[in-house]
């Protein structure tokens, strides 16, 4: 279980795990929780929010209870150029895997393959399915194609 000092109605410290000494008291990390919250140290508890596919996390705050400290996330929508640079970072990756594939079927092209012109001619279409890969509108929409 994670921690938080609170003092005067605020967090100073944590979440963390509790220090095994505090303020001259040994095994402070054995105390039962009522001992823990008179020398300030409240149980902490996350509240994740569910995040919207455009959308991301801004920080947290704490509210401060009788008998624990709960961390609620922040979220706002992404901007415009967030959102440019994650479908930016999509297609890189598509490419990256696009290229890694061409590359292990290139052999199945050359003259002296021991492959029959039929076998030779579903790699050729596959290939080309691959170096096809980026007229999709949009990197969610790309279906990967099968190897012969």
């Amino acid at each position: 279980m994670r921690y938080v000092y609170v003092q005067n109605g605020q967090v100073i410290d944590g979440p963390r795990m509790l220090p095994i000494n505090w303020e001259n008291t040994s095994n402070f990390n054995a105390l039962d929780n009522q001992a823990l919250k008179s020398f300030g140290w409240y149980p902490h508890r996350f509240v994740e929010t569910p995040l919207g596919e455009n959308d991301k996390i801004t920080g947290s705050y704490f509210v401060v209870g009788d008998d624990e400290v709960v961390e609620y996330q922040t979220i706002a929508p992404k901007n415009e150029a967030e959102i440019q640079e994650l479908i930016n970072k999509l297609w890189e990756n598509i490419r990256s895997r696009r290229n890694i594939e061409l590359k292990e079927c290139d052999w199945t092209q050359l003259a002296d393959v021991a492959l029959s012109d039929e076998k030779k001619e579903e790699w050729k279409v596959y290939s080309q399915s691959l170096r096809d890969i980026t007229n999709f509108d949009t990197p969610d929409q790309v279906i990967w194609p099968t190897k012969p």
